[in-house]
């Protein structure tokens, strides 16, 4: 996982003395601070955002005076055209069921796309069904602290005009197969009775961050172990809906595809 900043100023001043790996800016719209961003960060992970609808870029952004959240599909349509590997789609989460019908719509797969959720908490984390508002899934990043959303910005920030945002291990690429998975846990998650704690959740999230449309709510329930089988039988382990030892390194090792 890792940290993207976004802001609506100059790049270099307000990023000046922190540890920058990933940077969204502006491609058009009144805020345009893309070239500076390139010029500045020649050696971090960019993202390009449309909010016009030029059809530019690898990102759009997809929200109250940007892009309608209608035309969401038909935008990553255009930039898949062109060439774009799964261009990011950004919105409020509150637009989650609007912006994956629009995708629907366009024939647009949920794979095809990342999905980067605005929701602001002060608490770093990936939009899932925890948060309401009709998720389904996990988003691949979120945008979960900003200067424009008071008392959601660490102090570790100042006074920045800045954004921040958690991404997904693969939002750059394709997770490596040599990522460590954590401990295992100790104990098999599976079900009859439904088994809850903090290993679920881990085990959870990681599904939701390869793809799979899974509840991230610590519960290890029929869903989870429905999702469970799907996964063992993807990857070629045997089949029992039981969250093992082999199957928990899996979750992490294994290629997403």
């Amino acid at each position: 996982m890792g940290t993207m900043f976004d802001t609506s100023d100059d790049p270099a001043s307000t990023l000046a003395g922190l540890p920058v790996e990933a940077v969204a800016a502006y491609a058009n719209g009144s805020y345009a601070n893309y070239p500076a961003a390139a010029r500045e960060f020649p050696n971090v992970h960019l993202l390009e955002i449309d909010v016009v609808g030029q059809r530019v870029g690898n990102a759009g952004d997809f929200e109250s005076g940007d892009m309608a959240y209608v035309d969401a599909g038909q935008w990553a349509n255009a930039r898949i055209s062109a060439g774009i590997a799964r261009p990011v789609v950004y919105f409020q989460v509150s637009s989650w069921s609007p912006v994956l019908q629009s995708l629907a719509a366009s024939g647009v797969s949920r794979s095809a796309v990342r999905l980067w959720t605005a929701h602001y908490t002060g608490q770093a984390h990936f939009c899932s069904p925890a948060c309401g508002f009709g998720v389904t899934g996990s988003a691949d990043a979120t945008q979960w602290a900003s200067s424009d959303a008071a008392g959601t910005l660490p102090s570790s920030y100042g006074d920045r005009n800045i954004d921040v945002s958690i991404t997904a291990a693969d939002f750059w690429g394709p997770v490596s197969s040599t990522l460590t998975p954590p401990p295992f846990p100790g104990r098999n998650l599976q079900q009859p009775p439904v088994m809850s704690g903090n290993d679920v959740m881990t085990w959870q999230t990681q599904m939701a961050l390869r793809g799979w449309a899974i509840a991230v709510d610590g519960q290890y329930g029929p869903a989870s172990a429905s999702a469970c089988r799907q996964f063992q039988a993807q990857v070629k382990l045997g089949v029992d809906g039981i969250v093992g030892p082999e199957t928990w390194s899996t979750t992490w090792t294994a290629p997403i595809t």
